[in-house]
């Protein structure tokens, strides 16, 4: 499976909704009370007239009935419009009587999202290059969205040019996911508006905003309606659909998340200044702000600056001194971590005191000298230095962290008892997200209490990805067998819902992994017409299937044929789903790799390269960027072309220490492929030495061991060897069967594969025949797996030879 407010005009603002007709027409219901009371005097003026009896009497009757009629309603226009206030107060916020503010009215661009600067004020805008771009974009595309890393300006740069260009249009901000239908609505019913959506991950996700919503909010009749949104760079990551690698985090998510993200037209805004936006701040003499700022370009980007948000870090990290401010700090770090780990809600201030007190402890406690609980929360939530506080209070005593802090922070991993925590009250889709990171950091026990917690919500994706971390961690065997529990109670329920197809889909690639790579191919090509004919052609899981086709085909040995079968997929991918999608990247990566196995290295490696290029010229994230990279790179040491792919792993390891932590699932591998190039170039007793220092990493990380550990331990071991200690090599590899067997059995293909390569340094240390019994052995044990199967018998082939 693939694991694939307010405004105002001024002086004043009141924070009122408006009802449903108001929106539409201004103010009807008064209209409808001044045209009921006008015929009112009309009936009593006819009565009066010399006119006949029974006209005047049917004119009268007329009117009055007609009188009734409008009086009825206008009530009830009031009446509705008054009980839509009730229900919608607090979720819009508005200007003076309750309607929308025009975009000219604006007079407060922190109520928008842009950070204030020292003296709690708007420095003097300084047009950024994409500034002049931004409003073309706009007006052509209708919905654009601007990614950049926290500080980098963009909701300023967003601000600015709404005001420069749309100052006639109504703005519509909706006060957080709940007000969302009803932002839509206002939207479709008003014919010049801007929907501003600020840190736009805050409305994706479950109940947010949808691709057809949007599309409604564009393709209203009439009109001219804008969608601006602004999206912190990471968190843009997280919905393209490349974070997690190819087993990727909630797959539900990430596709509603991309379904809204795909629609926009993107403009990445990076927080460093470049030298024309740096030559344009110079010329902004009167304002001292800027002119400091510009002091450290060097450092720090000038918006970034600005907002004090290096001075707010340091602050942070002066706190944790004894007798000064530590319960605040420890309710800042935890505030902190919960949105590192995919929590962008404001947390109660209960939840923030249970989890601070694992930050204290951990760093002194008592020690510390900490102060009281109210004197932390007053000290974290106070502007520092006049501008933002660590701590963004919200309504209902709840706390959202400094969005700079989550970028500014070391990366280290968060404790297994504060992701635990976090559970408590998160959505299906935050617990997929706590999980995901939790597995990154080899935290399996947190790791499938989060993917548990999702699953019993009826979150699909969430037993899938249970599924995958117990096979990692348990055995194939062990995954299998929860695989098959889970299709049969969905197929219990419904055998044609989408979740039994789910459950099926999964069943086939576990049994693959398993080693019967035949059986899980007949099984996906057998459920392939039934997902099609259940959800459709272009469905992702009917699309995942036909991925799942493709690789156990190459798995079984016919690369051309795959590569025929991955072509035409990404082709539909991007039909249905869009060229930058992930599957429609996987499948690209896919059909590149089988190029090479059916014998084109050359054009294998080329048409990975044209796809990392297309990506950059794309402007897609980089962290989508840098997978595909990591892929070129395993191609490369594929086709022995190991010098050239060691830069990219150098590349890749600063990139991924920077991002991600030392300890990091993506850093640690990235350490172990560069190692191995390091071997694979000359230098063998190198590779030991780097080997050596990752797997003290990964063992002291992980507890119990996983593959991670086997898998970096069995690329130790093979260096040992090749660097002249065949012996010693043996012995490794005695340490990782034994391992192996303890955690995932004896017939686990981990196992049997370690056995093998036992088998080869066995007769590297000149007992040939000892090598050939245990291959011959390994032939008998390995007899249900067929991919292990295919590896004994070629090396028992060369050893027999050998003798």
């Amino acid at each position: 499976m693939i694991e694939f407010r307010r405004y105002s005009r001024k002086p004043r603002l009141r924070a009122v909704p408006r009802g449903p007709t108001e929106v539409r027409r201004g103010r009807p219901g008064w209209v409808a009370v001044l045209v009921s009371a006008a015929l009112a005097a009309t009936t009593l003026v006819l009565t009066r007239l010399w006119l006949p009896a029974a006209f005047a009497t049917g004119a009268a009757t007329v009117a009055t009935i007609v009188t009734g009629v409008w009086t009825s309603r206008s009530a009830k226009a009031l009446a509705d419009r008054d009980q839509y206030r009730r229900q919608l107060s607090g979720l819009m916020l508005l200007g003076d009587r309750g309607r929308l503010p025009r975009v000219r009215e604006l007079d407060n661009a922190v109520a928008l999202g842009v950070h204030p600067a020292a003296g709690a004020r708007i420095p003097e805008f300084v047009a950024r290059d994409i500034t002049e771009r931004l409003g073309e974009l706009i007006r052509r595309d209708r919905f654009v969205l601007i990614v950049g890393e926290s500080t980098a300006g963009k909701s300023r740069a967003a601000y600015e040019a709404m005001r420069a260009h749309y100052p006639e249009h109504k703005l519509i901000q909706p006060a957080g996911k709940e007000a969302l239908a009803s932002a839509a609505r206002a939207a479709q019913e008003n014919s010049r508006v801007v929907l501003w959506l600020d840190d736009l991950e805050r409305f994706l996700g479950a109940d947010g905003l949808t691709g057809a919503t949007v599309g409604n909010v564009l393709a209203g009749a009439g009109g001219h309606r804008l969608i601006i949104a602004t999206m912190r760079a990471e968190e843009y990551a997280k919905y393209s659909g490349r974070v997690g690698g190819t087993e990727g985090p909630s797959r539900d998510a990430v596709r509603r998340g991309w379904e809204v993200l795909r629609l926009a037209t993107r403009v990445t805004l990076p927080r460093t200044w470049s030298p024309e936006e740096l030559m344009r701040a110079k010329q902004h003499c009167a304002d001292s702000g800027i002119q400091e700022a510009l002091k450290h370009s060097d450092r720090f980007g000038v918006a970034e600056y600005l907002a004090a948000g290096p001075q707010l870090l340091a602050d942070l990290q002066d706190a944790w001194a004894p007798g000064t401010h530590p319960r605040a700090a420890a309710l800042v770090t935890a505030a902190t971590d919960a949105r590192r780990v995919g929590i962008h809600r404001p947390l109660p201030k209960a939840v923030l005191h249970d989890l601070h007190r694992h930050y204290l402890d951990r760093r002194g406690g008592r020690l510390l000298r900490p102060e009281s609980a109210e004197a932390a929360m007053a000290w974290a939530t106070t502007p520092l230095h006049a501008t933002s506080s660590l701590l963004l209070p919200h309504d209902g005593d709840t706390y959202l962290a400094f969005d700079y802090l989550i970028d500014a922070v070391p990366k280290d991993p968060v404790a297994p008892e504060v992701l635990v925590a976090l559970l408590t009250g998160a959505t299906a889709e935050e617990a997929m997200e706590i999980g995901e990171m939790a597995w990154a950091w080899h935290l399996l026990g947190a790791a499938e209490a989060a993917f548990r917690h999702a699953q019993e919500a009826g979150h699909m994706p969430g037993t899938a990805r249970r599924c995958h971390l117990i096979r990692e961690r348990d055995g194939s065997a062990t995954g299998l067998r929860f695989a098959q529990q889970e299709l049969r109670r969905h197929e219990a329920r419904d055998p044609d819902a989408p979740e039994a197809i789910e459950a099926a889909d999964l069943v086939a690639w576990e049994i693959g992994h398993n080693g019967d790579t035949a059986t899980a191919l007949r099984r996906l090509e057998a459920l392939l017409p039934r997902a099609t004919e259940v959800l459709g052609a272009d469905a992702e899981t009917t699309l995942g299937i036909r991925f799942g086709i493709a690789n156990w085909t190459a798995m079984r040995g016919d690369h051309r044929t795959a590569v025929d079968l991955y072509q035409r997929l990404a082709e539909d991918c991007a039909r249905a789903l869009g060229s930058a999608h992930r599957r429609t990247v996987f499948a690209r990566e896919a059909a590149a790799g089988e190029i090479g196995r059916a014998g084109d290295w050359e054009l294998a490696v080329a048409t990975m390269r044209e796809l990392v290029r297309e990506m950059e010229d794309q402007q897609q994230h980089p962290d989508d960027v840098r997978a595909v990279r990591a892929h070129l790179a395993y191609l490369m040491m594929e086709s022995e072309d190991h010098a050239g792919a060691m830069p990219i792993w150098e590349a890749l390891l600063v990139e991924s220490t920077v991002t991600n932590g030392r300890f990091h699932l993506k850093t640690l591998a990235y350490r172990e492929h560069l190692a191995e190039c390091v071997g694979e170039t000359g230098n063998p007793k190198e590779a030991v030495r780097l080997l050596t220092d990752v797997v003290a990493d990964a063992t002291e990380l992980e507890d119990p061991p996983s593959t991670n550990v086997l898998g970096i331990g069995r690329c130790l071991a093979r260096w040992i060897g090749e660097a002249g200690d065949p012996a010693e090599a043996v012995r490794k590899f005695d340490e990782l069967v034994a391992l192996a067997t303890r955690l995932r059995g004896p017939d686990d293909g981990w196992t049997l594969g370690l056995r093998r390569r036992r088998a080869h340094w066995i007769g590297e240390s000149g007992d040939v025949e000892a090598a050939v019994r245990e291959l011959e052995q390994l032939v008998l044990d390995a007899a249900a797996d067929d991919q292990v199967l295919k590896d004994v018998h070629e090396s028992l082939a060369r050893w027999r030879e050998r003798t």
